[in-house]
Protein backbone atom coordinates (compact mmCIF):
# COMPACT_ATOMS: atom_id res chain seq x y z
CA UNK A 1 0.00 0.00 0.00
CA UNK A 2 1.14 3.43 -0.86
CA UNK A 3 0.11 7.10 0.78
CA UNK A 4 -2.08 9.40 -2.30
CA UNK A 5 -3.60 12.91 -2.20
CA UNK A 6 -6.57 14.06 -3.94
CA UNK A 7 -4.85 16.77 -6.64
CA UNK A 8 -7.41 19.34 -5.62
CA UNK A 9 -6.37 19.41 -2.43
CA UNK A 10 -2.77 20.53 -3.15
CA UNK A 11 -4.51 23.79 -4.18
CA UNK A 12 -6.36 24.64 -1.66
CA UNK A 13 -3.55 24.20 0.56
CA UNK A 14 -1.54 27.26 -1.14
CA UNK A 15 0.61 25.64 -3.56
CA UNK A 16 0.60 26.92 -7.32
CA UNK A 17 2.64 24.12 -8.43
CA UNK A 18 1.09 20.38 -8.09
CA UNK A 19 4.82 19.13 -7.89
CA UNK A 20 6.05 20.98 -5.96
CA UNK A 21 3.26 20.84 -3.12
CA UNK A 22 3.18 16.82 -3.69
CA UNK A 23 7.44 17.13 -2.78
CA UNK A 24 6.92 19.50 0.37
CA UNK A 25 3.97 17.19 2.24
CA UNK A 26 5.91 14.24 1.34
CA UNK A 27 3.71 12.21 -1.00
CA UNK A 28 4.34 11.12 -4.55
CA UNK A 29 1.57 9.84 -5.76
CA UNK A 30 -2.12 11.83 -7.07
CA UNK A 31 -5.95 11.19 -7.50
CA UNK A 32 -6.42 13.34 -10.54
CA UNK A 33 -9.86 14.84 -9.12
CA UNK A 34 -10.62 19.04 -10.08
CA UNK A 35 -6.76 19.68 -10.55
CA UNK A 36 -6.39 19.56 -14.00
CA UNK A 37 -10.08 21.28 -14.31
CA UNK A 38 -12.38 18.36 -15.65
CA UNK A 39 -12.56 20.43 -19.12
CA UNK A 40 -8.81 19.22 -19.86
CA UNK A 41 -9.85 15.53 -19.40
CA UNK A 42 -13.48 16.03 -21.37
CA UNK A 43 -12.19 17.94 -24.23
CA UNK A 44 -10.59 16.03 -27.40
CA UNK A 45 -8.76 19.84 -28.35
CA UNK A 46 -6.57 20.07 -24.83
CA UNK A 47 -5.18 16.53 -25.26
CA UNK A 48 -1.80 17.76 -25.93
CA UNK A 49 -1.94 20.15 -22.44
CA UNK A 50 -3.32 16.38 -20.82
CA UNK A 51 -0.25 14.48 -22.18
CA UNK A 52 2.04 17.64 -21.15
CA UNK A 53 0.62 17.18 -17.59
CA UNK A 54 0.91 13.08 -17.81
CA UNK A 55 4.62 13.98 -18.52
CA UNK A 56 5.65 16.12 -16.33
CA UNK A 57 3.98 14.32 -13.31
CA UNK A 58 6.17 11.09 -14.95
CA UNK A 59 9.07 12.81 -15.48
CA UNK A 60 9.25 13.75 -11.74
CA UNK A 61 7.86 10.36 -10.24
CA UNK A 62 4.84 11.21 -9.14
CA UNK A 63 2.57 7.98 -9.77
CA UNK A 64 -1.35 8.40 -10.48
CA UNK A 65 -3.09 6.16 -8.09
CA UNK A 66 -6.89 7.03 -9.87
CA UNK A 67 -8.32 9.38 -12.17
CA UNK A 68 -11.89 11.11 -11.11
CA UNK A 69 -12.90 13.40 -14.19
CA UNK A 70 -15.86 14.29 -12.25
CA UNK A 71 -16.91 13.51 -8.31
CA UNK A 72 -20.22 12.38 -8.98
CA UNK A 73 -21.36 10.55 -12.67
CA UNK A 74 -25.04 9.78 -12.14
CA UNK A 75 -27.22 12.73 -11.78
CA UNK A 76 -30.92 12.55 -10.17
CA UNK A 77 -32.24 10.28 -12.49
CA UNK A 78 -29.35 7.29 -12.38
CA UNK A 79 -28.31 8.58 -15.89
CA UNK A 80 -24.56 9.91 -16.93
CA UNK A 81 -23.70 13.71 -16.49
CA UNK A 82 -20.91 13.11 -18.57
CA UNK A 83 -22.89 11.44 -21.85
CA UNK A 84 -20.07 10.70 -23.78
CA UNK A 85 -18.16 9.09 -20.89
CA UNK A 86 -17.21 6.20 -22.97
CA UNK A 87 -15.55 8.50 -25.90
CA UNK A 88 -13.83 10.61 -22.92
CA UNK A 89 -12.27 7.98 -20.91
CA UNK A 90 -11.20 6.53 -24.39
CA UNK A 91 -9.51 9.44 -25.29
CA UNK A 92 -7.40 9.88 -21.69
CA UNK A 93 -6.97 6.11 -21.34
CA UNK A 94 -5.19 5.27 -24.29
CA UNK A 95 -2.55 7.78 -23.19
CA UNK A 96 0.93 5.76 -22.57
CA UNK A 97 1.55 8.24 -19.85
CA UNK A 98 -1.45 7.66 -17.95
CA UNK A 99 0.22 5.20 -14.54
CA UNK A 100 -3.17 3.91 -13.52
CA UNK A 101 -5.81 1.92 -14.85
CA UNK A 102 -8.45 2.95 -12.26
CA UNK A 103 -11.46 5.53 -13.04
CA UNK A 104 -13.45 6.58 -10.16
CA UNK A 105 -16.95 6.88 -10.34
CA UNK A 106 -19.49 8.29 -7.63
CA UNK A 107 -23.31 6.96 -7.57
CA UNK A 108 -25.91 10.05 -7.65
CA UNK A 109 -25.45 12.51 -5.10
CA UNK A 110 -28.63 13.81 -5.42
CA UNK A 111 -32.18 11.61 -5.99
CA UNK A 112 -35.31 11.49 -6.72
CA UNK A 113 -38.08 10.89 -4.24
CA UNK A 114 -40.30 8.85 -7.27
CA UNK A 115 -37.61 6.37 -8.00
CA UNK A 116 -36.75 3.76 -5.85
CA UNK A 117 -33.59 2.18 -4.63
CA UNK A 118 -33.97 -0.63 -6.80
CA UNK A 119 -34.98 1.45 -9.53
CA UNK A 120 -31.46 3.36 -9.20
CA UNK A 121 -29.72 0.07 -8.70
CA UNK A 122 -31.24 -0.98 -12.24
CA UNK A 123 -30.36 2.26 -13.79
CA UNK A 124 -26.64 2.26 -12.06
CA UNK A 125 -26.38 -1.45 -13.44
CA UNK A 126 -26.68 -0.84 -17.19
CA UNK A 127 -24.75 1.95 -17.07
CA UNK A 128 -21.70 0.43 -15.68
CA UNK A 129 -22.28 -2.30 -17.82
CA UNK A 130 -22.69 -0.44 -21.19
CA UNK A 131 -19.54 1.39 -20.12
CA UNK A 132 -17.25 -1.56 -19.32
CA UNK A 133 -17.86 -3.00 -22.24
CA UNK A 134 -17.11 -0.55 -24.55
CA UNK A 135 -13.91 -0.05 -22.77
CA UNK A 136 -12.57 -3.64 -22.37
CA UNK A 137 -9.53 -3.56 -24.69
CA UNK A 138 -8.51 -0.33 -22.09
CA UNK A 139 -8.04 -2.89 -19.25
CA UNK A 140 -9.79 -0.08 -17.83
CA UNK A 141 -11.28 -0.61 -13.95
CA UNK A 142 -14.06 0.97 -12.00
CA UNK A 143 -14.06 2.05 -8.72
CA UNK A 144 -17.40 2.88 -7.26
CA UNK A 145 -17.07 5.05 -3.92
CA UNK A 146 -19.77 3.98 -0.91
CA UNK A 147 -20.87 7.04 -0.85
CA UNK A 148 -24.83 8.30 0.39
CA UNK A 149 -26.33 10.75 -1.41
CA UNK A 150 -27.66 14.36 0.18
CA UNK A 151 -31.37 13.10 0.19
CA UNK A 152 -30.60 9.24 1.18
CA UNK A 153 -28.42 6.94 2.01
CA UNK A 154 -28.84 5.11 -1.51
CA UNK A 155 -24.61 5.00 -2.37
CA UNK A 156 -23.54 4.07 1.40
CA UNK A 157 -26.21 1.15 1.92
CA UNK A 158 -25.18 -1.96 2.37
CA UNK A 159 -28.00 -3.27 0.06
CA UNK A 160 -27.46 -0.97 -2.61
CA UNK A 161 -23.99 -1.80 -3.42
CA UNK A 162 -24.58 -5.56 -2.87
CA UNK A 163 -27.10 -5.96 -5.79
CA UNK A 164 -24.77 -3.64 -7.46
CA UNK A 165 -21.73 -5.59 -7.36
CA UNK A 166 -23.70 -8.70 -8.05
CA UNK A 167 -25.52 -7.46 -11.06
CA UNK A 168 -22.57 -5.71 -13.10
CA UNK A 169 -20.52 -9.04 -12.61
CA UNK A 170 -17.19 -8.22 -13.59
CA UNK A 171 -13.87 -7.91 -12.41
CA UNK A 172 -13.04 -4.77 -13.42
CA UNK A 173 -15.88 -3.34 -11.15
CA UNK A 174 -15.38 -2.65 -7.45
CA UNK A 175 -15.66 -0.10 -4.57
CA UNK A 176 -13.39 2.99 -3.77
CA UNK A 177 -13.81 2.36 0.06
CA UNK A 178 -13.91 5.80 1.60
CA UNK A 179 -13.52 4.59 5.28
CA UNK A 180 -15.77 7.75 6.51
CA UNK A 181 -18.81 7.51 4.80
CA UNK A 182 -20.34 3.82 5.85
CA UNK A 183 -20.31 5.92 9.32
CA UNK A 184 -22.74 8.00 8.21
CA UNK A 185 -24.61 5.90 8.50
CA UNK A 186 -23.49 2.75 10.63
CA UNK A 187 -23.08 2.33 14.22
CA UNK A 188 -19.39 2.27 14.88
CA UNK A 189 -19.68 -1.81 15.72
CA UNK A 190 -21.38 -2.37 12.83
CA UNK A 191 -19.30 -0.12 10.89
CA UNK A 192 -16.44 -2.61 10.45
CA UNK A 193 -18.87 -5.50 9.54
CA UNK A 194 -20.04 -3.54 6.56
CA UNK A 195 -16.46 -2.41 5.74
CA UNK A 196 -15.07 -6.14 5.96
CA UNK A 197 -18.23 -7.62 3.94
CA UNK A 198 -16.68 -5.33 0.95
CA UNK A 199 -12.94 -5.64 1.18
CA UNK A 200 -12.27 -7.96 -1.79
CA UNK A 201 -14.15 -5.76 -4.22
CA UNK A 202 -11.69 -2.48 -3.07
CA UNK A 203 -9.59 -1.18 -5.73
CA UNK A 204 -9.22 2.31 -4.55
CA UNK A 205 -9.51 3.72 -0.73
CA UNK A 206 -10.32 7.28 -0.02
CA UNK A 207 -9.08 7.99 3.90
CA UNK A 208 -11.32 10.02 5.75
CA UNK A 209 -12.45 10.20 9.60
CA UNK A 210 -15.30 11.67 11.22
CA UNK A 211 -16.07 12.66 14.74
CA UNK A 212 -19.76 12.17 15.81
CA UNK A 213 -21.10 13.35 19.15
CA UNK A 214 -21.07 10.27 21.89
CA UNK A 215 -24.56 9.59 21.71
CA UNK A 216 -24.95 8.95 18.20
CA UNK A 217 -21.31 6.75 17.57
CA UNK A 218 -23.73 3.16 17.91
CA UNK A 219 -26.75 4.93 16.74
CA UNK A 220 -27.99 4.41 12.98
CA UNK A 221 -27.75 7.66 11.63
CA UNK A 222 -28.73 9.27 7.86
CA UNK A 223 -26.39 8.38 5.50
CA UNK A 224 -26.23 11.42 4.18
CA UNK A 225 -22.40 13.66 3.94
CA UNK A 226 -21.95 15.09 7.53
CA UNK A 227 -19.46 17.60 7.00
CA UNK A 228 -19.37 18.90 10.43
CA UNK A 229 -18.70 15.74 11.51
CA UNK A 230 -15.13 15.92 9.39
CA UNK A 231 -12.37 14.97 11.69
CA UNK A 232 -8.46 14.33 11.26
CA UNK A 233 -7.18 10.96 10.54
CA UNK A 234 -5.24 11.09 13.90
CA UNK A 235 -8.42 12.11 15.98
CA UNK A 236 -11.46 10.74 14.27
CA UNK A 237 -13.84 8.09 16.52
CA UNK A 238 -12.76 5.21 13.61
CA UNK A 239 -9.52 3.11 14.35
CA UNK A 240 -7.77 3.62 10.98
CA UNK A 241 -5.40 1.00 12.21
CA UNK A 242 -7.90 -1.46 12.20
CA UNK A 243 -9.57 -0.77 8.97
CA UNK A 244 -6.04 -0.97 7.17
CA UNK A 245 -5.08 -4.33 9.08
CA UNK A 246 -8.35 -5.51 7.65
CA UNK A 247 -6.69 -4.20 3.87
CA UNK A 248 -3.50 -6.15 4.54
CA UNK A 249 -5.88 -9.30 5.54
CA UNK A 250 -7.46 -9.40 2.11
CA UNK A 251 -3.90 -8.67 -0.18
CA UNK A 252 -5.31 -5.02 -0.80
CA UNK A 253 -2.07 -3.36 -2.04
CA UNK A 254 -2.96 -0.40 -3.65
CA UNK A 255 -3.50 3.43 -2.86
CA UNK A 256 -4.65 5.31 0.27
CA UNK A 257 -5.80 8.44 -0.91
CA UNK A 258 -6.32 11.09 1.98
CA UNK A 259 -8.97 12.83 1.68
CA UNK A 260 -9.24 14.51 5.03
CA UNK A 261 -12.02 17.35 4.52
CA UNK A 262 -11.52 18.98 8.49
CA UNK A 263 -8.25 20.84 7.76
CA UNK A 264 -9.74 24.02 6.43
CA UNK A 265 -12.15 23.83 8.95
CA UNK A 266 -9.68 23.78 11.66
CA UNK A 267 -6.99 25.79 10.62
CA UNK A 268 -9.78 28.92 10.83
CA UNK A 269 -10.66 27.13 14.43
CA UNK A 270 -7.33 27.55 15.50
CA UNK A 271 -6.91 30.84 13.93
CA UNK A 272 -4.55 29.55 11.79
CA UNK A 273 -4.02 29.97 7.74
CA UNK A 274 -1.67 28.44 5.07
CA UNK A 275 0.42 26.63 7.00
CA UNK A 276 -2.34 25.34 9.78
CA UNK A 277 -3.91 23.63 7.15
CA UNK A 278 -1.03 21.73 5.72
CA UNK A 279 0.27 20.99 9.58
CA UNK A 280 -3.14 18.47 9.44
CA UNK A 281 -2.72 17.49 6.40
CA UNK A 282 1.31 16.49 7.50
CA UNK A 283 -0.03 15.22 10.79
CA UNK A 284 -2.38 13.00 8.86
CA UNK A 285 0.56 11.43 6.31
CA UNK A 286 2.84 11.30 9.44
CA UNK A 287 0.20 9.04 11.22
CA UNK A 288 -0.33 6.85 8.58
CA UNK A 289 3.25 6.10 8.22
CA UNK A 290 3.12 5.40 11.68
CA UNK A 291 0.57 2.27 11.43
CA UNK A 292 1.00 1.21 7.89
Amino acid sequence: MYISIISSFLRELGYNDIIEGCYDIGVYALELRGEPSPIVFKDPEREGEREAFFDRLKSNRIRTSALSIETFYFDRYGKPIIPNLVEVARNVYKSPLLGTRILYLGPPNETDPHISDEEYVNRVTGEVKTFLDKTADLGLEVAMENHGAQDRPLGVKKEFLQILLKRVNSERFGLTLDTGCFYWLYPLDEYYKVTEYFLPYVKNVHLKNQTFPSEERYKVKSGSPVPEAHDTLYEGDVDLRRVLNMLKGVGYDGALCIEDHSFPKLAKARGGGISEMREVIKRDIEFMRDIM
